[in-house]
């Protein structure tokens, strides 16, 4: 065999052992390297033993890859997002996705008489939103009406004003109730997302506000850049264009995020928001990214229902790890190679070239195996989860069986993916990461000038002896520009990593937090009891519906009784406001008289309404007035046998409320 002219090459081959097993038990690696691996020394420190020129052993050198390489460090601040809070040094929040968000407090103001009002402006996130979809209470889903005030729960009590952030915004929020000093229409918060939240405390009533209700809200966050949408972007068809946020559509691609992260997210000609390769020209071509490794990880994604969604910031995160976490939901990591900020995608490839040693120019590394440390044979993945409030928790473990059979015990290590959703997409995720963090790798070929064909993310096989052959993929990428010599990043590559990860179901985890239960059973029939009736004074009437009974829900907080014509269709409910749940006694009095009615009770618990309770159907009494004398020249109401006026029907009220029916 002939002896390499140039350096020898440094491979660590601790993991290779006399049976041919290698990086991982079953694992092509192995089989590759079987036919050096006899003469391998197993002890650390061995200087290595010389096969054919190569030099195999010394486990470590050239070893630059760990965690930290291969998985991103979680967002600095991801934990606090669906927190409520004042942070004056914090930067903006950057919502992607669809997700539960608490926002930053910027002005916080009493007003109005004795300061009755206390208003709050809270940021949801910098750059245009889609849609602010729902607003929560203490965790209560809370509507409000077309004049910003609470409906349900909170009626008289909170009032609340948004804005999308369009830049500019047309005008500035303005509270229902008037807004504090020093919030003026010049405050328009133009490109932020926004609330206006007012409360009222009024100690004049049992039923007021004592203390803040901490918000949240859940929508659909900032818009991106589509390429596949931009008619001057090869394939692309539709209007959507670089640089042109009025054009951004929504969407919950992770790689699409990265994409208009790396770009840049301008207002006004200023970087507000992402990193900013390149020239921010409206409709221009987008420099210093390669927008085709982003295509290519959208396409994946859409193909494999991985999505994004979640909350870096501004401050303190730092922009490339934000990129890092947004690309991990997509199963990809950014890299810079020449300026140019790239995305190295999972997807299973053919290698396009095989590197011999007559392709070898210099020195170059190669570790046979990751460090033991680094060596995870299991993996249990931590997600947001709608289910679980939105709060980051943990699934199940994903592990490989051959792994913690080679390794002789369990090492497992718990990982956030703050940006994912899913419990399937996450477990997915740790199955590629559990494979990643074994590959052979990483090593530093320098070749000769026409391996500059090449890129980052494309397969190469690597031959640099006969017998030693492996499948690396190029993750880095390096020129010299006087003698033209391209040094590739090699990392091992596996093809059967793909099925297995792509086939990962998760494992939720239980709930077992307290978590209030959305459906509320209708009252006990033995509840109330429904008559129909007249109310009588001074020898006149008036029909009525009277209800007595009590509420028998102990979590109950309120009681509503709805009315109809008997017979109608369901739906048709007149409602007649909402009573204590201390109320004993209900009458209804607008009602026609000798006609049949049904009542419904249905019982509010934790802000949420319960099922009906249909009562009845019972017929209300007639009406009568003592003296028809005074009648006016119209009759309006008719008892069967003789029309009263309206001056009669007024009379008839004050003598029924002087007497307290």
């Amino acid at each position: 065999m002939k002896v390499l002219k140039i350096a020898a090459i440094v491979i660590g081959a601790a993991a290779l052992i006399a049976t041919g097993v290698g990086v991982a038990a079953g694992l092509s690696i192995g089989a590759s390297f079987a036919g050096v691996a006899g003469s391998v020394g197993l002890a650390l420190g061995v200087s290595g033993t010389l096969v054919g020129g190569v030099l195999l052993g010394a486990i470590g050198i050239a070893v630059t890859s760990g965690l930290e390489a291969v998985l991103p460090k979680p967002s600095a601040t991801s934990g606090t997002q669906t927190k409520w809070k004042p942070d004056p040094y914090a930067g903006n929040p950057y919502l992607m996705g669809r997700t539960l968000a608490g926002g930053n407090i910027v002005l916080r103001r009493g007003h109005g008489t004795n300061n009755m009002y206390e208003t709050f402006v809270t940021i949801l996130t910098i750059c245009t939103a889609a849609s602010i979809d729902t607003t929560f209470l203490n965790k209560t889903t809370t509507a409000f009406d077309s004049g910003g005030a609470a409906v349900g729960t909170y009626a008289g009590q909170v009032w609340q004003r948004q804005q999308l952030g369009l830049c500019p915004e047309p005008t500035a929020l303005t509270s229902p109730v008037g807004n504090p000093a020093g919030f003026t229409p010049q405050h328009k918060l133009s490109g932020l997302a926004a609330t206006m939240l007012t409360l009222k405390y009024d100690t004049r009533t049992t039923n007021g506000l004592t203390t803040e209700p901490a918000p949240a809200w859940i929508g659909h966050w900032v818009k991106v850049y589509d390429p596949r949408l931009d008619s001057t972007y090869p394939g692309g068809n539709g209007t959507c264009r670089a640089y042109d946020e009025d054009t951004y559509v929504w969407s919950e691609n992770p790689h699409l995020h990265g994409l208009t992260w790396a770009m840049g997210r301008y207002q006004n000609g200023v970087r507000v928001a992402g990193i900013g390769a390149g020239a921010p020209v409206a409709g221009g071509t987008v420099k210093g990214v390669d927008v085709a490794s982003f295509v290519e990880g959208a396409n994946l994604d859409d193909a494999r229902h991985w999505t994004i969604g979640g909350q870096v910031n501004t401050r303190p995160d730092t922009l490339w790890n934000s990129l890092k976490s947004m690309l991990q939901a997509g199963g990809a990591r950014p890299a810079l190679i020449g300026g140019v900020i790239t995305s190295i995608n999972r997807a299973p490839r053919v290698s396009l070239a095989t590197i011999t040693r007559d392709d070898i120019v210099g020195k170059c590394t190669f570790a046979g195996t990751q460090p033991r440390r680094n060596r995870l044979n299991g993996i249990i993945p931590q997600y947001r989860s709608e289910a679980h409030d939105w709060e980051m928790v943990s699934a199940g473990e994903v592990s490989v069986a051959d792994f913690v059979t080679l390794d002789g015990d369990e090492r497992t290590k718990e990982i956030p993916y703050p940006l994912v959703q899913d419990v399937d997409q996450v477990a997915q995720l740790a199955g590629y990461d559990l494979y990643d963090l074994r590959e052979a790798g990483p090593g530093s070929v320098p070749l000769k000038p026409w391996w500059l064909n090449y890129k980052v993310g494309d397969c190469v096989t690597f031959e640099p002896e006969d017998g030693l052959s492996i499948k690396t993929l190029v993750t880095g990428r390096a020129i010299e520009a006087q003698s033209g010599v391209v040094t590739y990043t090699l990392r091992g590559e596996t093809d059967d990593k793909h099925s297995f990860a792509l086939g990962q179901t998760g494992t939720a985890p239980p709930i077992v937090s307290l978590a209030y239960s959305t459906g509320v059973a209708a009252p006990d029939g033995a509840d109330w009891t429904l008559t129909g009736t007249a109310l009588t004074a001074d020898g006149a009437s008036q029909p009525a519906l009277h209800l007595t009974g009590a509420v028998g829900n102990s979590s109950a907080e309120a009681v509503i009784f709805e009315y109809r014509t008997a017979g109608t269709t369901a739906g048709a409910w007149t409602a007649t406001g909402t009573d204590a749940a201390t109320t004993i006694e209900k009458t209804i009095t607008s009602v026609s008289q000798n006609t049949s009615y049904e009542v419904a009770v249905s019982y509010r618990v934790r802000g949420v309404t319960g099922s009906r309770r249909v009562l009845g159907p019972v017929t209300a009494g007639a009406l009568t007035v003592s003296s028809v004398a005074d009648a006016g020249s119209a009759g309006v109401v008719s008892d069967g046998t003789t029309s009263y006026s309206a001056e009669q029907i007024k009379a008839l009220e004050l003598r029924l409320d002087a007497a307290g029916l």
